[in-house]
């Protein structure tokens, strides 16, 4: 059994969105949260929906879909997100072998076959989690966290741009934010997430420093950026990501 988990309960501040979740704006006729579902629906057995701010809208989007929802109340990032979504598996007595996680607003542009590749090198590495990575020759304009690997190139550890140095910055593999963790690793691990000194949030992020400290597997499944696109954080780049959706369905006609 695999479950698949969408993180739909930011603000979308940047988005200056007062009435709705981010994740319901439309894309080529389409709330974006729905290309996830419809993603998962190909993948998993059970989707698990986390939801916080204007919640209703993106149940509204989804509609009659079989989805588990879970409510986000406070908004303290990537990583609580995903521990409100354990704790919902937990209590219902679900028990997945592997967890795929991934944003409401960039789930739009993966193939399953992709992701389908993706599990095979995360079971056959025996990974405690396995990250969807990119080679991006201008990292500053994406703000993404960083992918540090180590001398023997193994990823040792994502360094969000907020946090980074400047030769962390200028590093072009980059954190696209689609993961695949082993059920078993992600129970304990999520427990020992902390918050960030800089922004008092709980970075998904962080779980990969926390496999490494305990010797675990850790993968990078490294992808073109067409499969991925820029994610929608701002105007600017719902724009370019409606342009990008275009022109990928007008080739697979």
């Amino acid at each position: 059994m695999n479950i698949g988990i969408i993180l739909a309960a930011g603000k979308g501040t940047r988005l200056n969105s007062t009435d709705r979740n981010k994740t319901t704006l439309q894309l080529q006729g389409k709330p974006m949260v729905a290309y996830g579902l419809e993603l998962f629906q190909q993948l998993v057995d059970e989707v698990v929906v986390v939801v916080g701010a204007f919640s209703e809208t993106v149940k509204a989007s989804l509609g009659d879909n079989r989805v588990i929802y879970v409510e986000q109340t406070e908004q303290n990032g990537t990583g609580h997100a995903v521990k409100v979504a354990v704790e919902e598996i937990e209590q219902r007595g679900l028990q997945p072998k592997q967890v795929f996680v991934g944003y409401g607003d960039h789930m739009m542009f993966y193939k399953a076959d992709t992701i389908r590749q993706m599990l095979e090198m995360h079971d056959q590495r025996h990974a405690a989690v396995t990250l969807v990575s990119v080679n991006f020759p201008r990292p500053n304009e994406l703000a993404w966290g960083r992918i540090i690997r180590a001398a023997d190139g193994t990823v040792e550890k994502i360094i969000e741009q907020k946090e980074a140095t400047e030769e962390e910055k200028n590093v072009t593999e980059v954190n696209a934010g689609f993961y695949c963790f082993d059920f078993t690793f992600l129970q304990e691990a999520i427990k020992l997430l902390r918050p960030s000194a800089v922004t008092g949030e709980y970075y998904i992020t962080d779980l990969i420093q926390i496999a490494r400290l305990q010797s675990k597997e850790v993968c990078a499944f490294v992808v073109d950026f067409s499969e991925v696109g820029s994610g929608v954080n701002t105007a600017e780049q719902l724009e370019k990501t409606e342009y990008m959706l275009a022109e990928k369905l007008q080739k697979s006609v």
